[in-house]
């Protein structure tokens, strides 16, 4: 297999990784700017030939790509410390409500809608991957500080923010020893 040469739509920085089956679906994040979108949405082909550091060798990617985890995780909320962990597949997490859905009820919060957002654990080649879904809430999500678009898959790792409403989650490795609420 070949290399695959990407730039980023964001920074225009040339990026290179070793050529794997259905790399088209796989998220990249940028390692100068951290856009995060499908390997599809950046430019790719002559277009990628092009740049920031196109006389030079692109920046690799094997940590976006290759990196292998296979942590569950857990989301952590920043005003409670509460911690719920997640599970393989579809977590729905929005406010606690009677009228709820969400596999994943958590602080009352007026501006939190009670299906918020959706993380999804996948199982890849490559270890385990966590997907958050905007899945058209009455609300929008803030990921690390920046809005995301109606319609968004995007890659999160750990240590990612999540804004909610006015409450901020956290993408954490699991804690065994914390006291976890589900």
């Amino acid at each position: 297999m070949g290399k695959i040469f990407l730039v980023c739509p964001n920074c225009k920085t040339r990026l290179s990784f070793p050529e794997v089956p259905g790399y088209h679906e796989k998220i990249v994040d940028c390692p100068i700017c951290h856009f995060k979108a499908k390997a599809n949405v950046y430019m790719s082909g002559a277009m990628g030939q092009g740049g920031q550091g196109s006389d030079d060798e692109a920046t690799q990617m094997p940590s976006a790509m290759m990196q292998q985890k296979n942590d569950l995780g857990q989301i952590r909320v920043s005003t409670t410390g509460q911690r719920c962990p997640l599970k393989m597949g579809t977590n729905v997490i929005g406010r606690l409500a009677q009228s709820g859905k969400a596999d994943i009820q958590i602080t009352h919060d007026e501006y939190m809608s009670r299906r918020h957002l959706q993380i999804d654990v996948v199982q890849t080649p490559y270890g385990i991957e966590h997907h958050l879904v905007e899945i058209n809430s009455k609300n929008i999500i803030v990921l690390n500080d920046k809005p995301i678009q109606r319609g968004d898959i995007l890659k999160i790792k750990f240590g990612d923010k999540m804004t909610l409403g006015k409450t901020d989650i956290y993408l954490e490795e699991t804690d065994d020893e914390a006291t976890q609420i589900v």
